[in-house]
């Protein structure tokens, strides 16, 4: 999950080329590369590729902050959904 993420994020949000390679601890907030537009992107991306759906209260800066971060929310998201199979959409 990591790697695809990483990827992800490597190439289609990066801006700055002296930025990469991105490692998945590089705080993605602190070096400009995700804003509220990137972020956006991020989720749709996220959501389609592991069938994931990132509520608003997950959109928090910490959840965010670098790719082990984004990988750790959406594993316990995977669980949350997981565990409530049969519910909602």
């Amino acid at each position: 999950m990591e790697e695809v993420i990483n990827d992800y994020i490597s190439q289609e949000l990066v801006k700055d080329a002296a930025l990469l390679p991105i490692s998945n601890l590089t705080s993605l907030l602190d070096t400009g590369i995700l804003d509220s537009l990137s972020l956006l992107r991020l989720v749709n991306y996220v959501e389609g590729r592991f069938g994931i759906v990132v509520h608003d209260v997950d959109l928090v800066p910490e959840h965010f902050a670098s790719v082990d971060a984004i990988c750790a929310c959406l594993r316990a998201r995977t669980w949350e959904t997981a565990s409530q199979a049969g519910g909602h959409e």
